[in-house]
């Protein structure tokens, strides 16, 4: 009994002492004394003050990774390029359609104009609010204005209240961007000019305790956690917008538990550091919404543009409201593929928006009434990659790469929407109506006073990237080089005039021990022709022989003169175009002969500004003089007669005989190649077509190519050709049979210029009484 009653109150002495431990089990005073006993331990000690070192060392790390980034260049910005600005002014040559055009290739509303970016047209009149824009010169301020249009020119510029407007200036269209190789793009917005709509829409859906939390919402992580366990799957985050900016600006993709806990750290670093206004800046920024190709679309800025074709400030309710019901999934919600996912969460947003007070009820049923309301997919502005290759050349020949590709410049060029429209759509008709799937095609137009580029088209699919043949086709140039021979004969006007007696005979040329015998190419000979005519006619034998007086020597001199940059390959055949010259480098030598004998290099850029709109550098004009105005114009009389009696004839017949224009067909042999190159007095293009595998094709110079240049300057140019007269020239009528004096009333009577002294004397006959 004595030893039962001994285990029993062992028992319950062993029993009371378990209830004593387990009560300091889970006393936290038990376990802090425990870890302070543990901590203390030689080798626990180490270890804990080993962990507590790296941490704060990964800590330090974090915080100056956040701190000298987020306070230095945040973003690597693209170089933005931009078109002309359109200056609108009374006695403009441009059409009320035209005019609609250029407004709807920069976003702009119709049916009203009380809001920058809008206007609205009644028949021939247009009123319009415009946006304004910092230029290299000033800023041109918003305007409302309203245009007059008659007979393809505006007639009238008025401001609203009919006061005079001398001038105002449409801002620039952008026609793309030099990109980082990340290929990441965003315009960049200052939280004081974003919709505060935007700002509070954001905040409400995406972390409506953001104002409430240091970075990390535990509350929100919790929520998150519970409808997550609910449904079975991840239909809720818990980041903070914080987390969101710190994730995608920092961090990569990978998901592991350390990353979420790097996530965490950094964003109270970010939130310790800097305010909340700065952190919702560069989360508007930074945030991806898209892709359009291989470029990224990030921050509202940009989202803005690609879906709706217009600024942020100008965006309704709700365009807002769906780009932020981007900002879940721009793949799941992106509107263009999945347009039903992306209204049924616009519509859930702006239910939100309505729960919160932010939006009243009818606003919020007028917005879910609206459909997406997108612009076009393929905004027009980045899709002029011919253009766009030789502004990128120009450019690195004053900057480096990284500087085009980070730094957020804005380059200004002299591209020229509305004559990059008509140079496309006549290469596309001329193509369509010549059974001929893998005929190619370049153009190059110009300003001929300037030498400013206005259009390029690199190939017959003139919207897709690739070999740019208006820069790079090296091919022969057949009779485009002709103007040169004549000129270096013209430059001898003691020798030779535009009445010189050429001989269009058979003629063979021996050179390093090889003959060489060129034809006409109607096979005929002609005889005895005024320099004018064989000119006009295109007569290979003439042009050869007149080649070969004045040497292969001379012809390659005058080719340099005018532009061309490269060695001359100085053979006989060089006479007739057996050389091979780019469609750009058959523009810069034309340039030079439309600018009356003074050099200037092709350029497209005029201005480029740094990321806070200061001018970095001006493309000044570079003229000098090439070759002397007396025998430019000459030539360029002879030019004007290709296409009044010459082989150009065909696009005088379509122009009006009124309308006065200078050029010069070419075909090389087996018609592998089709030239027509020529200006007005507005404007200078070349026309190439002919096959990449330089196999022949059925056309000439004057069946190909020249009917789409005649079609290009038809719709693009609007002032004929006047050529400048110099000093030192005398007109006379000389009959272009016999290139002797004539009567004006004879039928074969041209009146031509002659530099004073050099014309050719005698009585005036007619050759011909018809």
């Amino acid at each position: 009994m004595a030893n039962s009653t001994k285990a029993s109150k062992a028992r319950t002495k062993k029993g009371r002492k378990s209830t004593r431990d387990n009560r300091r089990f889970w006393s936290p005073m038990f376990w802090f004394k425990k870890s302070i006993r543990l901590l203390f331990r030689p080798l626990a000690f180490k270890i804990y003050f080993v962990l507590a070192t790296v941490l704060t060392a990964y800590v330090i790390y974090l915080d100056a990774t956040i701190t000298s980034s987020f306070e230095g260049k945040k973003w690597q910005l693209p170089a933005r390029v931009y078109a002309r600005p359109l200056e609108v002014f009374e006695g403009l040559a441009i059409s009320a359609n035209e005019f609609e055009q250029e407004l709807k290739d920069l976003g702009y509303r119709q049916g009203g104009s009380t809001r920058a970016g809008s206007y609205y047209r009644k028949a021939n009149e247009v009123t319009l609010h415009s946006r304004g824009h910092t230029f290299w010169d000033g800023d041109e301020a918003p305007q409302q204005a309203r245009v007059v249009f008659r007979n393809n020119e505006l007639t009238q510029l008025r401001e609203l209240n009919n006061s005079a407007l001398p001038l105002l200036r449409l801002e620039p269209m952008e026609i793309g961007a030099i990109y980082p190789n990340h290929r990441e793009d965003r315009v960049l917005v200052n939280i004081q000019e974003v919709p505060p709509l935007l700002v509070a829409a954001l905040i409400a859906v995406e972390d409506h305790r953001f104002y409430d939390h240091s970075g990390v919402s535990p509350v929100g992580i919790a929520r998150a956690a519970i409808q997550n366990l609910k449904s079975g799957s991840v239909v809720q985050g818990g980041s903070t917008i914080t987390q969101q900016l710190v994730k995608n600006y920092y961090l990569t993709r990978t998901r592991s538990l350390s990353r979420k806990v790097t996530e965490a750290l950094m964003s109270l670093l970010l939130e310790f550091h800097y305010d909340k206004e700065a952190i919702l800046q560069a989360y508007l920024n930074e945030v991806y919404l898209g892709q359009a190709g291989d470029r990224g679309i990030h921050g509202f800025g940009l989202a803005s543009l690609h879906y709706f074709n217009r600024p942020l400030a100008e965006l309704s309710i709700d365009r807002l409201a769906l780009l932020i019901a981007v900002v879940r999934g721009p793949t799941y919600y992106d509107p263009w593929r999945h347009p039903e996912r992306a209204i049924n969460r616009r519509n859930r947003i702006l239910d939100t928006l309505v729960t919160r007070e932010l939006l009243d009820v009818s606003d919020a049923q007028w917005a879910k009434a609206e459909p997406l309301n997108l612009g076009k997919q393929s905004r027009s502005h980045y899709v002029f990659p011919a253009y766009i290759d030789l502004v990128k050349r120009q450019l690195r020949e004053v900057y480096q790469n990284s500087d085009l590709t980070s730094n957020g410049l804005k380059v200004y060029t002299s591209f020229d929407p509305r004559i990059q429209r008509h140079a496309e759509q006549a290469m596309l008709e001329g193509l369509s109506i010549r059974d001929d799937e893998k005929l190619q095609a370049a153009v190059v137009v110009t300003q001929p006073e300037t030498g400013e580029v206005l259009a390029v088209v690199g190939g017959r699919k003139p919207r897709y990237s690739g070999f740019n043949r208006a820069l790079d086709a090296k091919r022969s140039i057949g009779s485009v080089v002709k103007p040169m021979v004549y000129l270096a004969a013209l430059s001898q006007p003691e020798k030779y005039n535009l009445a010189t007696i050429i001989d269009d005979s058979p003629i063979t040329i021996e050179t390093n021990g090889k003959e060489w015998t060129p034809r006409n190419y109607d096979r005929k000979n002609h005889g005895e022709v005024p320099l004018i005519t064989a000119m006009a006619k295109s007569y290979n034998q003439a042009a050869a022989r007149l080649g070969n007086q004045v040497g292969v020597a001379a012809v390659a001199e005058v080719m340099q003169q005018l532009g061309f940059e490269r060695e001359v390959n100085q053979v006989p055949s060089l006479f007739i175009g057996a050389t091979q010259l780019t469609p750009f480098e058959v523009t810069s030598m034309y340039q030079t002969i439309a600018a009356n004998g003074y050099h200037t290099p092709l350029k497209a850029i005029r201005a480029v500004l740094d990321s806070d709109n200061l001018p970095l550098k001006r493309f000044q004009y570079r003229l000098e003089q090439g070759v002397q105005p007396d025998a430019i114009h000459l030539i360029q009389r002879a030019m004007i007669q290709v296409g009044r009696d010459g082989s150009a004839r065909s696009a005088r017949q379509k122009l009006g005989n009124d309308f006065i224009f200078a050029g010069k067909t070419g075909t090389s042999n087996s018609q592998r190649d089709s030239w027509f190159a020529g200006f007005t007095g507005d404007v200078l293009a070349v026309v190439w077509l002919g096959h990449d595998d330089n196999t022949p094709t059925k056309y000439t110079g004057a069946s190909g190519a020249l009917p789409v240049w005649t079609q290009l300057i038809q719709s693009a140019s609007r002032r004929p050709f006047s050529p400048l007269v110099p000093e030192n020239i005398n007109y006379h009528w000389i009959d272009l049979v016999t290139g002797r004096p004539s009567k004006e009333s004879c039928f074969s009577a041209a009146e031509i210029p002659f530099i004073k002294g050099s014309n050719p004397q005698g009585t005036k006959s007619c050759s011909s009484p018809h």
